[in-house]
C-alpha cells in the first residue's frame, strides 16, 4: 500500500483537516469504524495541490453506528442525503460529505438505490472514474483498487468497468466526464466523447441543481481559452441547457475574463444565451430571482458618455452593467484603456440617493399625477447629469420653474 510521504505536513499546506478528520474517526471506535477520504482531495494529495473542495470521507459503519457515534461525540451535523447513507459533519467553514460505505442495488440514470457494505472494494465499485476511487486513511496511506493513480498521473479520464453501463447507472457521468477530462487531461478524448453523445438526449432527465453544478465547473475551466474545446462541448451544453446557444466570440469572452482577473459562470452563461428573445424555460423553472435578472438584464450602451454611464449606475446592478462592459469590449466596441476607464468608475460608484422625493414636490405644491411623475423624472435627469453632485437647495430651485 502506497503512503503520501510526511502526511500530516502535506495535509497542513493544502488546507486539509486532518486533526479534526481524526476526531470523527476517534468518535467511531466503540465500533471499530474506520474513515477514508476519498476524491478530490485524494486526488489533490497525490498531485500537490491546494484543496478546492470540501472533504469527502467514507466510513466502514452503517448510518445508525455513525449517527449514534457522532451524536455521542456531540460532532455536529445535517442528515441531508441521509436516504443516501450520507450526512454532512460541520467544523468551522467546512462541510464534510460523510458516506457509509455502499453498492448499488439498482439504479435509474438519475438516482441508485443502495445497501450498506464495509468492503472498500465493494465501494469502490460503484464510484465514476478511477482516480475518484482512491481512498486514503489517517495516517496517508492509499488504497487503490482500480489502479486510479497510475491514470490520475497519466492523465487519464477512465471509467471503473463498462463506461456505457455506467453512464446509464448515472447520466450525470456524462457531464463529469466532460469537467474531468478539462480539469485533469486538458483535452476531451474524441472516442469517448462520441461514446457519452449517444446519451445526451438522456441529461434531460437530471435536475437543474445537479446539471448547474457541473457545467459552472465545465464553463469556468482554463482550457475555454482554446476554441477546440469550446467546439468539443458545444452540443452537450446546448442538451444540457435544453437552448440554443451563440458560441461566436464566446473564446474571445473567455480569454478577456481570465486577463483581467473576472471569470463569470453567469456572464458566460448570458452570453451564450444573448440570442434568445426570452430567458429559457430550464432556466426559469428553478433558478433564483437574481440569476434569472442577471441572464435578462440587456443594458445598451450608445457612445459610453458621462451621462450615459451615470444615467444607468442609478438605475441598474453595477454586474449588471459590468456584463455588458465586458462584453462590448470583446465585440471590439470600446478600447482596452476605455473599458479600464469605465470599470473603475462603476466598481468605485457607491449607490446614490437624489435629494428630493414625490412627496417633497407634493409638500412644494406639485399636484400628484402624471405631470408630477414627468418632474421627478427631469429632476433625475438633471441630478445625473451634475454627476450626482446637486445638494438639496440646488434640486429644490431645479424644480421650482414646473411650479404650476
Amino acid at each position: 500500500m502506497k503512503k503520501i510521504n510526511n502526511f500530516d505536513l502535506v495535509c497542513k499546506n493544502l488546507g486539509i483537516p486532518i486533526v479534526f478528520i481524526r476526531k470523527i474517526e476517534k468518535s467511531l471506535k466503540k465500533f471499530n469504524g474506520k474513515i477514508y477520504i476519498v476524491g478530490g482531495n485524494v486526488r489533490d494529495l497525490i498531485l500537490n495541490k491546494s484543496i478546492i473542495n470540501h472533504p469527502d470521507l467514507v466510513v466502514n459503519l452503517d448510518l445508525e453506528k455513525l449517527l449514534y457515534c457522532l451524536e455521542k461525540a456531540k460532532i455536529r451535523f445535517l442528515k441531508i442525503g441521509e436516504k443516501f447513507g450520507s450526512i454532512v459533519v460541520l467544523h468551522k467553514k467546512f462541510k464534510f460529505d460523510v458516506t457509509v460505505m455502499r453498492k448499488d442495488i439498482k439504479t435509474d440514470g438519475r438516482w441508485a438505490k443502495i445497501k450498506f457494505t464495509d468492503s472498500l472494494e465493494e465501494d469502490s465499485k460503484r464510484r465514476d472514474f478511477t482516480f475518484n476511487s482512491i481512498y486514503c486513511d489517517t495516517d496517508g496511506h492509499l488504497a487503490d483498487p482500480n489502479k486510479g493513480i497510475n491514470d490520475l498521473l497519466k492523465k487519464n479520464v477512465k471509467f471503473i468497468g463498462d463506461p456505457n453501463r455506467r453512464i446509464k447507472e448515472d447520466y450525470l457521468r456524462i457531464l463529469r466526464f466532460f469537467r474531468f477530462s478539462l480539469e485533469i487531461s486538458n483535452s476531451v478524448d474524441k472516442e469517448m466523447s462520441f461514446l457519452c453523445e449517444k446519451h445526451f438526449k438522456n441529461l434531460k432527465y437530471l435536475s437543474f441543481e445537479r446539471r448547474m453544478k457541473e457545467t459552472e465547473r465545465i464553463l469556468l475551466n482554463n482550457n475555454l481559452n482554446k476554441k477546440e474545446i469550446i467546439l468539443s462541448l458545444q452540443k452537450l451544453l446546448e442538451c444540457t441547457f435544453e437552448s440554443k446557444l451563440n458560441f461566436s466570440n464566446f473564446n474571445e469572452l473567455c480569454i478577456f475574463e481570465s486577463l483581467i482577473n473576472k471569470k463569470s459562470f453567469e456572464r458566460r452563461l448570458k452570453f451564450l444565451l444573448r440570442n434568445n428573445e426570452d430567458i429559457p424555460n430550464f432556466f426559469l423553472k428553478s433558478s433564483t430571482t437574481h440569476f434569472k435578472k442577471r441572464l435578462k438584464s440587456q443594458i445598451n450602451f450608445k457612445d459610453y458618455s458621462n451621462r450615459e454611464l451615470n444615467m444607468h449606475l442609478f438605475k441598474f446592478n453595477k454586474t449588471y452593467i459590468t456584463d455588458q462592459l465586458i462584453i462590448d469590449c470583446v465585440k471590439n466596441k470600446i478600447s482596452r484603456n476605455d473599458f479600464d476607464k469605465y470599470l473603475s468608475k462603476i466598481t468605485n460608484y457607491k449607490t446614490k440617493k437624489i435629494p428630493l422625493k414625490g412627496e417633497d414636490l407634493l409638500k412644494m405644491g406639485f399636484k400628484p399625477g402624471k405631470t408630477l411623475g414627468e418632474i421627478l423624472a427631469r429632476l433625475e435627469t438633471f441630478w445625473i447629469e451634475k454627476n450626482f453632485k446637486c445638494s438639496k437647495n440646488e434640486c429644490i430651485k431645479f424644480v421650482q420653474k414646473f411650479l404650476p
